[in-house]
């Protein structure tokens, strides 16, 4: 019963942040939500440069502006500022 109904319920607003170099959550976009008020976030759609993947997420400055934007003024037009950001582990590979 715990997935009965979907990811969410009605009321709150679902962020997402995801990398799409995530190697714990394969394919990554099984992290997204699906439903109503949910925003999924893939950092590369918004910043080239980031290689962040499961661990470095954590560090990663855009995803933390994604964090604020979400908890703050929520703007639908929010752009993060951009910058290298490297993986913890591993290389990139594509």
């Amino acid at each position: 019963n715990l997935n009965a109904g979907g990811d969410t319920v009605a009321g709150p607003k679902y962020v997402v942040i995801e990398s799409k170099y995530d190697g714990i959550i394969t394919p990554y976009t099984n992290a997204f939500l699906s439903g109503p008020n949910t925003q999924n976030i893939t950092l590369q759609d918004q910043c080239s440069t980031d290689y962040s993947e499961h661990i470095s997420i954590i560090y990663d400055p855009v995803a933390l502006q994604d964090v604020m934007n979400a908890l703050g003024p929520d703007s639908p037009t929010f752009k993060p500022t951009c910058s290298v950001v490297l993986p913890l582990i591993g290389g990139i590979t594509e």
